[in-house]
């Protein structure tokens, strides 16, 4: 069950999707020297052929995780070229394409993706429409403004997109958002849409001048597509699905790197081993969807109560790692909040919880290695789970 706050919000997204491009009509783009209809068609037809070739580059596989496989740019292009509420058919045309190739997700989540895109475009077309004073006409007409108009336009799009994307993230609840909300963090979902986007802009400036170089265009809409793909693979490869952490391989990677830079800069730094206790007995009382639910929200525990710097990954089954740049203290000061947040934990079917924690800190002074600490901190987990449970164990390595 999606909370009211959400409901409510999707529903205020779709009255505002019918509404807003139709009540702003008249300061998007009126003017241009194609018929309306051809426009609508080429920018379907480009859609199209994007998607025909992120279908190819994946083999035909089906996603249920990236919202619009790169969809923003014909978004973009009909903000650039058409008065505001062609968005409402072109949008409805290319998603409906995209659904019939193969891209399965929840309707709720597909029709708000769609409405988030009519109304960035809608921001979009009123931007450059202000700007070129409604011509459409970007090559020729406008000059450099109609290079100013594209730039703002997409820069328009990208940071209203980005606003409706995180009230879905933070809205929802946080099991449901998992990808979402890791891919809003990183700097590669910004990078790669501003670059889809200005492939719409391209293919829009194209069309008003000269539209067979569309032709020529074939290759980048390849790249595009490559690149909007190539991040969630990589998403996919690196974290674990159930809990929304780093795979263990993947972590270890970034702890490495992390334990290199603070050797340089001569700090501190630990490891942490965050394992569920009685997690097999909690399994086999209350099932394994509840105890797929119990780790989810034991990570969650975890990285919400991390400091900056600190890299959380899965080891393996109810098992949890945390590289965390500082002084021992300061770990031991987290593992305790970490073991607070899980036993404070009330949502119905995790009550109860505890975890145990095994910490080592590699002093800034001494030269160990990262295999060194990993086996130092499973001893002191050991330790934790013979005290009792629920506890945190601590080893401080001098060396080898």
């Amino acid at each position: 069950m999606r909370p009211a706050v959400f409901r409510f919000y999707l529903a205020v997204v779709a009255v505002a999707t019918v509404v807003l491009p139709i009540a702003l009509r008249g300061l998007g783009h009126t003017t241009g020297g194609r018929s309306h209809v051809l426009t609508a068609l080429m920018i379907a037809a480009a859609s199209a052929l994007n998607v025909e070739i992120g279908r190819v580059l994946e083999g035909g596989r089906a996603d249920s995780q990236r919202p619009h496989k790169a969809l923003s740019a014909w978004a973009l292009a009909s903000a650039l070229l058409l008065p505001t509420w062609w968005l409402l058919p072109v949008v409805a045309l290319t998603y409906a394409h995209a659904w019939w190739r193969g891209l399965r997700v929840a309707v709720w989540r597909w029709i708000g993706s769609g409405c988030y895109l009519v109304l960035c475009g809608t921001a979009a077309a009123v931007t450059s429409a202000v700007i070129t004073g409604g011509d459409a006409r970007l090559t020729y007409a406008s000059g450099p403004r109609g290079l100013v108009a594209v730039l703002a336009a997409a820069a328009v799009f990208l940071i209203v997109e980005t606003v409706l994307f995180h009230g879905s993230a933070y809205l929802n609840r946080p099991d449901h958002e998992i990808w979402l909300r890791r891919t809003l963090r990183g700097q590669s979902f910004y990078v790669t849409e501003s670059a889809v986007l200005l492939v719409g802009g391209l293919s829009a400036a194209i069309w008003t001048a000269g539209p067979w170089l569309l032709v020529l265009l074939v290759p980048v809409y390849g790249l595009a597509q490559r690149a909007a793909l190539h991040a969630p693979l990589r998403q996919r490869a690196d974290y674990d699905e159930k809990t929304g952490v780093l795979r263990f391989q993947a972590w270890r990677r970034n702890a490495e790197l992390s334990a290199e830079r603070c050797a340089r800069r001569r700090r501190p730094w630990s490891v942490l081993f965050v394992d569920i206790d009685h997690f097999k007995r909690f399994n086999d009382t209350f099932g394994h969807l509840a105890g797929d639910r119990a780790l989810l929200v034991v990570a969650q525990s975890i990285v919400e109560e991390l400091g900056e710097g600190a890299v959380t990954g899965r080891f393996g089954g109810e098992e949890f790692c945390v590289f965390h740049q500082g002084s021992a203290a300061e770990a031991v000061a987290i593992a305790d909040r970490i073991r607070g947040a899980v036993a404070r934990l009330d949502e119905p079917g995790v009550q109860g919880l505890t975890i145990s924690v095994g910490l080592a800190t590699a002093r800034p002074e001494d030269d160990v290695d990262l295999d060194l600490i990993l086996d130092h901190a499973d001893r002191a987990l050991l330790q934790a789970k013979q005290a009792g449970r629920n506890a945190t164990a601590v080893r401080v390595v001098t060396g080898r």
